[in-house]
This record gives structure tokens, sequence and C-alpha cells, in this order.
């Protein structure tokens, strides 16, 4: 049956017509002055309803003093338009939930989403539009009927419900599947039912458009209250919200309101009242309470938010994951005897980790769930993330009191987000790095005209310690590493920028490591943009392990077959339809026989049309995703070129990516970070107090900094060796780490044995104890034998980031001149 005929349908329409009082309360809530005498002769048509109502407003959202017995007296201290309101949503919750539980469907998951929509949509139109802050109640809590409408009558035409217990959640793609199947979107469906119902008075255009966050700002500020109302009913009540994208919501809903964040709290808090009041009043259970996250303040959110942000950057495979995860449960909960699985990011088995008397110990390698040993009986925590279980968490913590346990729970939620992207991003990386790290594969980094800014540990063994001659030049390090030139196609290729790709193939006489050796060396380039620059990347491989025969074929330039199947780029003869005619033989078996334009996708800046027209060009490159088997595909650089003299064909060389992503990311980290200490480095010191100025004078929030350097650091390095002196530098890093707040406060080396702190949203007395907790934490390590000597300042009018380092540094001075071992405030700007 489509769905005009379901419209048309008086018996089906019928299935969810509201009865007489719903009608009637409707007609009056579209006047712009409801009358009370109308509305109480129409509630009083309804005893059961006027009983409930009275019981909302006597219920703790209102607070009232004395109870409230009558309609009038209710109409009087709340308001008609209030009363109304009420009156609506319970005989619109009755009517439904009457509907809906003879299928058997349960209304819990639906209506308190409903709730949470209205009540929060009217909050937020009274502070960006008071005018329809009692209008914006009634469209948000009548935007999903038309879903409820089909759950009832025609179950089977609402397209890929998401879950069988939410029919109103939204889901990604669901536009699209409602206008496949519709021609309209459930908003514009509520709309044509309410007309179809003879509601026309109740305008609402806002219905229309209620997830449609991504275009916010596009609307007027009703629309918007009702959007917000909508999406914030999602992220507080939903099982399967990430947290993430829980406490990023709560940070576009303070910016689009213009609030503090105690605001938006206060907010949070007369929702949550009037949510539980309402659901309380009308026998509903708040149904897996523990699951929401209204429970728990945005600055708990925030808390477990920063710490699981530590798994994203974590090295050292999961045994990483394990200690971060011990010390966050150790400090913020006490908690000192607990059993930890985790799911191996490689294989769908697990670890399992126990800490005790003895430490922490991994007790388990990748055994199967079942095979899990636990010590500890009691029940556990799930991590899990978007419905995936990924690990569980036990403890031996009977101390804990049940808001302790609540944000325990919560923290495991954001820990299970955290983990998952672990698990696809850092951990893959760090498998890349060893995989790089056992290949045969020379990778240097150049800048444009040839200079080397960074090359692996094989390409320092194959061009023989040349670096260390103090030259730059690569092709000069080439030379004197290998004993042979790479000719005038490597100067064309550095100046003229036409040219985006260089190779060769050299057969040497090495001496690295001082046993000559025939070599054959594959060398090959490619110039690729980063940011406003252009840069370099080569690959240089010593193909030898081919046979000694072969070795002379190519020193005689017969060693085309040989050299192609000794390569570990992919070498392939297509058609003009990109058929595959010819591979390497590593690959012929997965590659042989299939379409170029089917194994292989574009990515990066390619904008063409993909498909045979690319050989059009005489000579293209373009980097693309090549599938092996069914993954997500690997990164390759493909350059074309036709084949000359054998008619449609065409010749494609495949370079394997991974290695320079790899590369990539290594100098990323180095630009960030101080090697030794893994705080910022210098650089980013300036970059992050800039950034934090500029935030401090658009926000008002204040910003210190605190400089120090070590005192007799200079006589351990004297009396006791340079070791030492790196030694007491990242212990005093690790001091740094744990003393300040992550992602509030930037701790960074400056220089030598100069580090320098910025503190953010802090008052002045707070830095000053923040400092002195540093200093004793610093003078009891190391028993007094290295202290610090500091000076502290906080943003003044006018600051730049000169001044305000000026003025500590300045003031650090000072302290040692006072015999050290003490932090001493800037002096003001005069």
């Amino acid at each position: 049956m489509s769905l005009d005929e379901i419209l048309e349908s008086p018996r089906l329409m019928m299935k969810l017509s509201f009865p007489p009082v719903m009608l009637q309360l409707m007609e009056e809530a579209a006047k712009p002055e409801p009358d009370f005498s109308v509305l109480g002769k129409i509630i009083s048509m309804d005893p059961a309803l006027s009983t409930t109502i009275l019981n909302l407003v006597n219920s703790p959202f209102y607070g009232l003093s004395q109870e409230v017995s009558d309609l009038k007296r209710a109409a009087i201290v709340l308001g008609t338009r209030e009363l109304l309101n009420l009156a609506v949503t319970v005989s619109f919750q009755k009517h439904i939930s009457a509907h809906l539980e003879k299928q058997d469907y349960k209304i819990y998951s639906d209506w308190m989403l409903t709730v949470w929509g209205a009540i929060s949509a009217q909050l937020i139109a009274s502070r960006i539009c008071p005018e329809y802050a009692d209008k914006m109640y009634l469209c948000c809590l009548l935007k999903d009927i038309s879903l409820l409408f089909l759950r009832c009558a025609a179950p089977d035409e609402i397209p890929e419900m998401l879950s069988s217990d939410s029919v109103t959640r939204s889901y990604s793609g669901q536009a699209e599947a409602e206008n496949d199947s519709w021609g309209m979107t459930h908003g514009a469906l509520s709309q044509l039912l309410l007309s179809r119902w003879k509601l026309k008075t109740l305008e609402c255009p806002s219905i229309l458009h209620h997830h449609s966050l991504e275009e916010l700002d596009s609307f007027d500020l009703p629309t918007q209250a009702v959007i917000l109302g909508t999406k914030w009913a999602e992220m507080e009540l939903g099982n399967s919200s990430a947290p993430f994208n829980v406490l990023q919501f709560e940070v576009q809903l303070q910016n689009a309101l213009d609030m503090d964040e105690e605001a938006i709290e206060d907010f949070r808090s007369v929702c949550r009242t009037k949510f539980q009041s309402m659901l309380g009043t009308l026998g509903m259970d708040e149904g897996g309470s523990g699951t929401h996250f209204y429970n728990h303040s945005i600055k708990t959110l925030q808390a477990s938010y920063f710490m699981s942000l530590e798994l994203l950057t974590a090295e050292g495979g999961v045994d990483s994951i394990s200690r971060i995860i011990g010390r966050h449960v150790k400090l913020n909960w006490d908690i000192n005897e607990w059993e930890l699985a985790l799911k191996s990011p490689d294989f769908d088995k697990y670890y399992l980790y126990r800490v005790g008397e003895s430490g922490l110990e991994r007790v388990f390698s990748r055994v199967d769930k079942k095979d899990l040993k636990w010590n500890v009986r009691t029940d556990g925590i799930t991590i899990s993330s978007r419905g995936v279980f990924l690990g569980e968490f036990r403890c031996l913590c009977p101390g804990l009191s049940e808001s302790e346990k609540s944000d325990l729970k919560l923290y495991f939620r954001f820990i299970g987000q955290a983990y998952e992207h672990y698990s696809l991003r850092q951990h893959l990386l760090e498998g890349r790095a060893v995989t790089l790290e056992t290949l045969p594969l020379g990778i240097a980094r150049l800048d444009i005209k040839g200079s080397v800014l960074d090359m692996n540990d094989e390409m320092a063994r194959i061009i023989g310690g040349a670096e260390i001659s103090g030259a730059k030049e690569f092709s000069e390090l080439f030379n004197m590493g290998v004993g042979a030139g790479l000719g005038k196609g490597w100067a064309d290729f550095l100046v003229d920028n036409s040219k985006t790709s260089f190779s060769k193939i050299l057969c040497v006489r090495l001496r690295t490591g001082g046993i000559p050796r025939d070599a054959c060396l594959y060398i090959s380039a490619y110039k690729q943009k980063s940011g406003e620059d252009w840069l370099i990347s080569v690959i240089m491989e010593d193909v030898r392990e081919i046979s000694e025969t072969q070795i002379q074929a190519l020193k005689q330039k017969d060693f085309l077959e040989g050299l192609i199947d000794s390569m570990r780029d992919v070498v392939f003869t297509v058609d003009v339809r990109g058929n595959i005619h010819y591979v390497s033989s590593r690959y012929s078996k997965i590659f042989l026989g299939r379409n170029l334009f089917d194994i292989a996708s574009p990515s990066g800046a390619f904008t063409g049309r993909w498909g045979p027209e690319l050989f059009e060009q005489p000579k293209s490159v373009v980097e693309v995703l090549m599938k092996r088997t069914d993954s997500t595909g690997l990164p390759f650089e493909l350059v074309i070129s036709k084949l000359e003299g054998a008619g449609e064909k065409y010749l494609i060389v495949a370079r394997d990516m991974t290695a320079i992503r790899r590369l990539e990311e290594k100098l990323k980290k180095q630009a960030v970070f101080d090697g030794l200490t893994e705080l910022f480095n210098h650089t980013q010191f300036n970059t992050m107090l800039g950034r934090e100025i500029t935030r401090s004078k658009r926000t008002g929030r204040p910003v210190g900094i605190l400089f120090f350097d070590l005192d007799r650091f200079k006589k351990v390095n004297d009396t006791e060796g340079h070791q030492a002196g790196d030694e007491v530098l990242k212990s005093v890093a690790v001091i740094l780490k744990e003393e300040l707040r992550a992602g509030m406060d930037f701790p960074c080396r400056y220089g030598g044995d100069e580090f320098g702190v910025i503190v953010t949203e802090v008052r002045p007395e707070s830095l000053e104890m923040i400092g002195n907790r540093i200093r004793m934490k610093i003078d009891t390590k190391f028993s007094g034998r290295v202290t610090i000597s500091g000076g502290m300042t906080v943003y003044e009018d006018g600051d730049s980031p000169v001044s305000m380092l000026k003025r500590a540094d300045t003031a650090a001075y000072e302290a040692k001149d006072l015999g050290g071992n003490l932090l001493k405030w800037a002096k003001k700007e005069s």
C-alpha cells in the first residue's frame, strides 16, 4: 500500500487521529491568547487529565511553596500558556501510548526523546526568541507524529528503521531513505498529517527542518530552537551516542546560545528536573538512566574526555593503554586492585591485565573471550564503541560511592571511543613503523632544491655514513657514499617544474661495512605539495637479492624482466579500457585479468573522471587507494605512460606510498615535541602562547605563564655526566605532566634547562599554587640537589607573547639572584 493510499484510508487515519479533547486543546494552543475559561472546560471533560496536570503543577520542577488544588489557581501561578502546554503533553502521551502499546511496542524511548526535545526547545527559544517559546514547545512535541502514526498504522512503510525500540531516533541517510519511499521527509509528513487532522491553525514550518543541524545558521531563530532541542535530546538520552560527540554538541550549544559553561549547566539542570517530573507524574521509568549523559555535569564529561585523549597518542602497543588506564583509575578513584580485558586491534582475541601487590602484569595474550580467567568475580564495566565490545574492567573497589561509580562508568564510555580511535589509527601507525624499519628500503625527504631534511636508518646505511661529512645536498651525499652520480636527469628533475618524478637504476660496488659487494640500487623520487611548500620524497632499494645472472644482465642493459620482478613497485600493462594484461609476477594472482579502474580509486587532489579518459594524456601521475583484497586499500602513486609501438597499450608503475606517509607523520611529531622530554618544544610554546592570548582577549578568561630554569643543573652535568643531566630533564617533564591539567595547561621545554608552562583559565592565586606545587615536587624529587628559579605572570591588556615571556623571564632571573628555589611574580607594566 502506497503512502497516498494510507493517507486516504479512513480506517488507517483513525488509528492515531486525536480525540475531541486533544483537538480542542490544539485549537486553543494555536490562538495568540488562550482563554482559561475555555481551557478549563476542555480539561474538565477528562477527570484523569485534570488530576495528572495538577500532579505536574505540584512536581519538584515548579517548586511551589503551597500545593495547588484547582486548575484556576494553577493558571494564576503558572500562566494559561504553560498550563495549556502541560495539558497537550499529557493528552498526547496518553493517546499515543494507548494505541502503540496494543501492538506490544514500547513507547518509552520515543517519548523520552519527545519530552526532552520539547522542554529544551522551549528553554532555548526563551533565550533567543522569547515570544515563540511556548509555540516551539508544541512544535517539537509534534515533530515526529508522522513516524508514530506509521508505526501504529503501517509499520512496514517506515524505511530502514534504526532500531526496534525507538522509531524517532535519527540515523545517517534517513532523509534520503524517506524521500525515496514517500517523496518527502517525516517532518513534511508530520505537517501534512496535522493538516489532515484539521489542525492547520498550528502552523510550524520549523518541523520541516528539525534535523538540519549542519545548516543551523541559515534558519530563523524559532527553527534553530527546534533543531537544537531535537539534537540535544538525542545527545543526552542516547545509549549509542558517541561520548566525544556529546561533549562537542554541548560546546556547540554553548556557542549558539552565547552562554558560558555555568549557564549551560543551569539549562541542563532545568531540563533534567522538568523531564524527570514529567516522566514521574506519567508513571514512566527513565529506563537505563545510567546511560543518559544528563546525569553527569559538563565538567565531569570534560574530565573523562581529556583523560581519554591520552590514548590517541599512546605508544608501546596495547600494554601502554593498560598503563594509562591504570594511572587514571589510581589518581581519580584510588583503585589499586583491578583487572582489564582489551580486544586486540588486529584480531578477535583479548589481552588480560591484572594489578595487585606485584604491580601491573599481562596475564593472558590473544585468547578468546570465553578463555579469559578472571580473579575478580564482580560485575564488570563494559568497554565498547558504537555497539562493538572492546573490553571489560573489573575492580575490587567497595569504598566507591554511587556517584564515583557513575563517574567511573562514564570514564570507560569515553575510553571505549578513544580505544577504537587508537586501534584504527595510532596502533596501525605503530605497526607500519615496525614494518618500515625491517624493510630494505631507504627513504629520504628533501626540500625542493634537493637538500636533505631527514632520512631513515636504511638510507643512511646505503650511502655509507656520508652524512657525517656535513654535506646536505642529496646527490652529493649519494656520490660520496655510493661512488656514482645521479646524472643529468636528477639535475633536470630539480629545476624543471614540469618534471614531477624521477627514477634510475644503478649497479655499483658498495663498501658498506667494509666488505665490498655488488648492488643494484633502484632510486625513485617525486615532488609533493606540503602546505605552501614543495618537498621531494626519495625511495631507494637495493635489489641485490636477484640472481647473479640477472645482475649481469642488468649491467648489460638487458635487465627489464628481472628488474620488474624485483621491484617493490607494481608494474602493469593495460589496454585502452584499463584491463590488466601484464603485472609483476608477485602480484599476478591478485591483479591479472582485472580492471585497473575497479581495483583502484583516486585520492588526494584528483578531479578528473576516473576511467579510460585518463589515458588520453601522454603521461599521467595520480595517487590512488589500491585494493589487494576487499580491504579499504593502500596508498599508491600510479605513473602512467603510453607504450610506443605496442598499439593501444599503457605502462603503469605503482609506487607504494605507505612508507612516505609514515615518514610524514614522524616529521610532524618532531616539529611539535621536544625529542628528549616529549614536552612541547620552543616553537610550539610561542605558537600556543599567542593562541591562548588571542582566546583570552576574546573570552575574557585569564591565562598565565610560569617560566623557570633549574638551579645547579650545570653542576649535575659537570660532575655526573650529561646522561645524568638528561635524566633530570626527563624527570622534571614527568612531574610537569603529573601536576598539570591535561588539555588546559601546556608544559614546554624552552631550551637547555629552561621550561615554560602556559596555564589557561587560572587566577593569580591558583597560578602561584600550581607553580609552588611543581617547585616543591622537584625539590623533593632531587632532595634539594636540583631546584628551580622561576617567574610568574598573567595576561595584561595589550600583552603580546613577547612581553609576557619577557616579564616572566625577568622575574625568574630575580628569583635566582635571591638564592634560587623560589618563584617570583613578575612586576606589572607601569
